[in-house]
């Protein structure tokens, strides 16, 4: 089974017509240029690829940008569509954070989503701060994954210190039944986001979107280069998750330089999809 842990629905024609605001978001906020598509484009890419299941991601950064990058309500009603092929994850804006947990609760129990999406620098805030904790706290009694943006953004008016991979230790300490994932690997803290992972049980990765060049040159690095090779085999072979960032970057260029990586063939199928079957629950 292969599962993209990791899209945007952004710019699918869909997702415009439910929520009109989200091409400017998508231009202003993700800075992604490319032309809308209708949802038929990312089924038929799926398809191509093997791609059992992916997962749909919301931002709620009403706060800090005025926006939602789509917002829970379209994440459900395009998992309703396409039940078999979308998972979706919710997102709230943590500045509310009293509300931000009766969101996450309705999200979850009603709207049926099955994880949390938050972004520090898109949503502008400290995950480490202790305010915050309360959410954690709610997520982990539902049982759900939590995903966080980790290291790098394009996001011109945040900072990057803001999703540093270690300010999520405490995360992990404090709250060891949360499952935590850690996006893009943490470039470029890897090593750091890895040493996590490593350590902590409940820390998980996902090596979605391409910084350092090529996919293939991009994979080989992380996986294989700045972390020796050795070390992802033997140690978190069970913590790694495919991730395309649709519309980013394309799924099957991401797949198919995984593939021409020297890992083991057991490994690639770990990462490709049985280590996000268990994070979701799905055997």
């Amino acid at each position: 089974m292969i599962i993209d842990f990791h899209v945007h629905p952004v710019l699918i024609k869909e997702a415009l017509e439910l929520e009109p605001t989200l091409l400017e978001a998508a231009r202003n906020v993700f800075y992604i240029g490319t032309s809308p598509q209708p949802i038929e484009t990312l089924l038929c890419t799926m398809e191509e690829q093997d791609i059992d299941k992916v997962v749909l991601l919301a931002i709620d950064a009403r706060s800090s940008e005025g926006v939602t990058i789509p917002s829970n309500e379209t994440i459900h009603k395009l998992v309703e569509m396409y039940p078999e092929k979308f998972l979706g994850f919710a997102s709230v804006d943590p500045h509310e954070i009293d509300e931000a947990v009766e969101e996450l609760e309705r999200a979850i129990n009603d709207l049926h989503l099955v994880g949390l999406k938050l972004s520090p620098p898109i949503q502008n805030f400290d995950p480490n701060d202790e305010r915050y904790f309360k959410l954690y706290e709610r997520a982990q009694e539902l049982g759900i994954p939590l995903l966080f943006h980790c290291g790098f953004t394009w996001h011109s008016k945040s900072k990057i210190s803001l999703s540093h991979p270690l300010k999520y230790e405490d995360i992990a300490m404090k709250f060891p039944e949360l499952k935590i994932v850690l996006a893009h690997m943490g470039w470029p803290w890897v090593i750091e986001a890895v040493s996590l992972a490593m350590k902590y049980e409940n820390v998980y990765l996902d090596l979605s979107n391409v910084y350092t060049g090529t996919p293939y040159e991009h994979l080989k690095y992380v996986l294989t280069e700045v972390v020796p090779k050795r070390i992802i085999e033997r140690f978190v072979s069970d913590k790694i998750l495919f991730g395309s960032d649709y519309p980013r970057m394309e799924p099957g260029k991401v797949i198919e330089a995984l593939k021409r990586l020297p890992l083991s063939s057991e490994v690639k199928g770990k990462i490709l999809g049985e280590n996000a079957v268990k994070i979701l629950s799905l055997s």
